[in-house]
């Protein structure tokens, strides 16, 4: 009896570990920076990929607050883990910090952050061979802008198939008298944009810096900017007590599901 309940233990673990979901693979994969236009002194591009379907896209993927962390746990579109190759990619700078004095993003738009995002996006597309969206939320959307930056000569946006922004971090907010300045620079795009893009925010997220309003301004920006689809969507999920104060809309903390749901039809949708 006691050897039968060992060679079931061993039956039970081998088909756990053979049978691991692919939203469990992960790799750490360091890119290296070798030349002065990515600053060697900060070190190889940090990169995690998370493993998805061969048969779907790839998304590079900036996480919010200073931009440097990889963990997949607390992003909008965690589950789409598994489903989707996920790329995240941590900033070499902090791109928002509390040191930061006006709350201003300048390291978004930083020629070292800049120039490795795209060696980033280079090294995947020759690993994965299949189309890559770019997406980012919170001040991953001015780090998103960054990239995208450039003109009619080296149009950036073409290596791209789509862009997801996800509740981007759109102005600086006065809090003495609550004015506010809008501190993204779709300026910086010099050329059209030929794109699928989805701008995505919760309806009840009141946060100052990127309030529904302020994104449907932003939404119009990238219009301008873009001769393909730029559509905005305010998501409706999730408990309606969630107050603005804790920021919990802003992160979807409850309406992940309906998340999930509009990105995967967007991207499916869009892509070529």
């Amino acid at each position: 009896m006691q050897k039968l309940a060992i060679n079931f233990c061993f039956l039970f673990l081998f088909f756990l570990f053979s049978h691991n979901s692919k939203s469990d693979e992960a790799e750490t994969i360091f890119i290296p920076c070798k030349v002065k236009e990515c600053n060697p002194k900060l070190r190889s591009t940090f990169t995690v990929w998370y493993k998805g379907e061969k048969s779907k896209p790839a998304i590079i993927w900036f996480g919010g607050g200073d931009s440097t962390s990889t963990d997949m746990s607390y992003q909008p579109i965690k589950l789409l883990k598994g489903k989707f190759d996920i790329i995240m990619v941590a900033s070499p700078l902090p791109i928002v910090t509390n040191k930061s004095t006006d709350g201003f993003p300048r390291n978004a738009y930083n020629k070292y952050s800049v120039y490795r995002s795209k060696q980033v996006l280079e090294y995947y597309k020759n690993k994965l061979n299949k189309p890559i969206w770019l997406g980012g939320t919170s001040s991953g959307g001015p780090r998103m802008i960054g990239v995208l930056s450039g003109t009619e000569k080296d149009r950036p946006s073409d290596g791209f198939a789509g862009l997801i922004f996800s509740s981007p971090y759109l102005a600086r907010i006065n809090k003495s008298n609550g004015s506010h300045r809008f501190n993204i620079r779709v300026s910086k795009i010099k050329y059209k944009m030929d794109l699928p893009i989805l701008v995505f925010n919760h309806a009840r997220d009141h946060k100052a810096a990127q309030h529904p309003k302020k994104q449907e301004w932003f939404t119009k920006q990238l219009a301008k900017k873009n001769s393909n689809k730029t559509e905005l969507k305010l998501l409706t999920e999730g408990d309606s007590k969630i107050t603005y104060h804790d920021g919990g809309h802003h992160r979807f903390e409850d309406n992940k599901e309906e998340v999930a749901r509009v990105v995967e039809k967007f991207i499916l949708d869009n892509t070529k």
